[in-house]
């Protein structure tokens, strides 16, 4: 998959909305998951008061290259509350679209972003002139390095992606808090 508006930094890319049939995709490939991940109620068994994974129609999904992200809420059914915003994280291949991660958007450094920070248990998360594991390694942050996203999100050699402003690519694993 091509990214739909290609930048002038190579493999820089700004996304596009999700199509109906992508939208579907996502759900297909990410409900189950987020269901078993935070052991909610399937949503074809969900009923008033059981604690469910609920999305708006359309989605909001952002499409990258080989990558989405798409946002919805753990709540009590049907209104979402007393939960939380979640952000589902997906990948896409020959195969089809298969589910990240995912996360509580409530936490702190969940959505990497303006202002994000680089977290890492010890040592630097290296940054890559583009967004692959063969891409030259550019730099290293510390954790709690200060940065900022400027992309979409890009999969590619089992990462996904993010270009960090000034700086270059890094993988979506250490611009998100940990235990996503």
């Amino acid at each position: 998959m091509e990214c739909a508006v290609p930048q002038p930094l190579q493999d820089l890319c700004v996304g596009r909305s999700a199509t109906a049939q992508e939208q579907q995709a996502f759900l297909a490939a990410a409900r189950p998951a987020v269901e078993t991940k935070y052991g909610l109620t399937p949503i074809a068994k969900c009923q008033n008061g059981n604690s469910c994974f609920i999305v708006r129609s359309p989605l909001l999904a952002i499409v990258g290259t080989n990558a989405a992200v798409f946002g919805g809420a753990v709540g009590s059914y049907p209104l979402g509350g007393l939960g939380c915003g979640a952000l589902v994280f997906l990948s896409q291949d020959s195969a089809g679209w298969h589910y990240v991660n995912s996360g509580c958007v409530q936490n702190s450094g969940f959505m990497p972003g303006a202002e994000d920070h680089v977290y890492v248990s010890s040592g630097c998360a290296n940054v890559r002139t583009r967004a692959a594991l063969t891409g030259t390694v550019a730099g290293c942050l510390k954790a709690n390095t200060a940065v900022s996203v400027d992309s979409a999100p890009v999969y590619a050699d089992g990462h996904i992606w993010w270009h960090l402003a000034g700086r270059g690519w890094m993988a979506h694993d250490f611009l998100v808090a940990p235990n996503i």
